[in-house]
């Protein structure tokens, strides 16, 4: 790529091009290009070219390779700890890309390409501060710690947090994956959401059969799959899971008034590409509260009849769904899954065979208070760069790792990520934006400059 345009750091546009160039998609890990592989060597050679001490990770079994580097450690300063992923979203161009998704693209002032801003960008930013400051300019002790699957939800985490406790030892966790509420104000997330999810396979004959001969008779595995599945949710559209909610907190008065504060519904419509004024199952200022405090179900994929475009008449010897859940409080995981499993297994028609598999990742929700140490200190250093308080929110996503960091090292994770909302994470097209990058990084000196001082 070109030089790095205005005042951006000499080579920063060509490290994050040749970063985006590497399709380094969990997903596709099993397809053996060594792309996982390849990212994670950029990354530790990265590292040791910004002067830190660097290097490769022995991963479980499976696990695309951790990398991991750190400033000199001296026992007087504090110890930050920050994250990021190297891992993508799948992209093709068939997806609706209007250029090859790992052909970085710069187009008035937006690098287009798979993780601009989910989160390769992000994940450079705080190389490229530590780089342009004197070693004596922070009183932090530096250490680094990037994953290469938190895209499939990280199913290795809990193991290597576990393995590596001593070595990421921290006084505080910094989240390089994140994003602000808007070009001019920041967002300190209160909360993430946690995650199970499963994959549901129904089977009927040994073979599609022919509809004519076979229909209205033989058991039909699409039809039956979605009847089961239309079950998990009353005629309101609420979640009819018994056991779902009875360890949940319902949001107490402060945390809905902070989730609506400052929401634009408008913005969030046109974000997700709905109509403006298209009837939703909340009021438009309880969207917050709902994506963001309450636990979901939903359907994420369906395939039966292998149709290919075209016409098939037959009955399906066999109908699949992908189905996820969002968590709160209160909600683990792997009881969650149980749950829809044994109501899935007792909705199955006779004649039927049903089939679940947990998704290999999972997360625990996440919450740090708003008058945590860390967040108070990165609200003045959002403040410094934007001229104005950054808005609270809670996040409907999930950052697997947050919750075992909590767990297993004690210490919070604070969100400071610089993407914005409508830069197309996970679809097609996605971008940042350089101005994200001079935000980015003018926040990023600050935090690492003055942050300790002022702990």
């Amino acid at each position: 790529m070109s030089a790095s345009p205005g005042d951006l750091p000499e080579g920063f546009l060509d490290d994050l091009g040749a970063l985006l160039s590497i399709p380094s998609v969990a997903a596709w890990q099993a397809r053996g290009d060594g792309a996982m592989q390849r990212a994670a060597e950029w990354l530790r050679d990265r590292l040791a070219r910004a002067g830190l001490s660097a290097r490769l990770l022995d991963e479980p079994r499976g696990a695309p390779r951790y990398v991991y580097a750190e400033s000199a450690q001296r026992p007087e300063r504090p110890t930050l700890l920050i994250y990021g992923h190297y891992d993508v979203q799948p992209a093709s161009r068939a997806d609706g890309w209007s250029s090859d998704p790992f052909l970085p693209e710069l187009r008035d002032g937006r690098l287009y390409a798979r993780g601009a801003t989910d989160q390769k960008m992000n994940l450079l930013l705080p190389i490229a501060a530590l780089e342009s400051l004197p070693a004596d300019d922070t009183d932090w002790n530096v250490k680094l710690f990037f994953e290469g699957e938190e895209e499939v939800f990280s199913p290795h985490i809990a193991e290597t947090l576990a393995r590596y406790r001593a070595l990421l030892a921290c006084d505080l966790c910094l989240s390089s994956d994140g994003w602000q509420a808007g070009p001019q104000q920041g967002d300190l997330r209160l909360g993430l959401r946690g995650f199970c999810g499963l994959e549901v396979t129904l089977q009927g004959a040994a073979r599609d059969l022919h509809s004519g001969t076979f229909g209205s008779v033989a058991p039909n595995p699409a039809a039956a799959l979605m009847r089961m599945i239309a079950g998990l949710w009353d005629a309101a559209g609420e979640v009819a899971l018994p056991g779902f909610l009875d360890r949940v907190t319902p949001p107490g008065a402060e945390e809905i008034a902070t989730a609506r504060a400052g929401f634009d519904a408008r913005a969030w419509r046109r974000t997700a590409g709905l109509d403006p004024n298209a009837p939703l199952p909340v009021a438009d200022e309880d969207i917050p509260v709902q994506a963001g405090l309450m636990p979901a179900l939903e359907v994420n994929a369906l395939d039966a009849g292998d149709f290919a475009g075209g016409f098939r008449s037959i009955v399906p010897r066999e109908a699949s769904a992908r189905l996820s859940c969002r968590l709160v409080p209160g909600q683990e995981p792997g009881r969650i899954c149980g749950l829809v499993s044994d109501a899935l297994k007792r909705a199955t028609p006779p004649g039927l065979r049903l089939v679940v598999t947990p998704l290999p990742g999972s997360a625990r929700a996440y919450r740090i208070a708003a008058d945590h140490p860390g967040q108070h200190l990165a609200a003045r250093v959002l403040e410094a760069v934007d001229g104005q308080r950054p808005r609270l929110s809670y996040s409907g996503g999930s950052i697997p790792i947050l919750g075992e960091i909590d767990r297993q090292l004690g210490v919070k994770t604070v969100i400071f990520g610089f993407g914005l909302p409508d830069e197309n994470m996970h679809g097609a097209d996605e971008f940042c934006r350089l101005s994200d990058i001079r935000r980015g990084l003018a926040a990023w000196r600050l935090f690492l400059r003055r942050g300790a001082r002022d702990r």
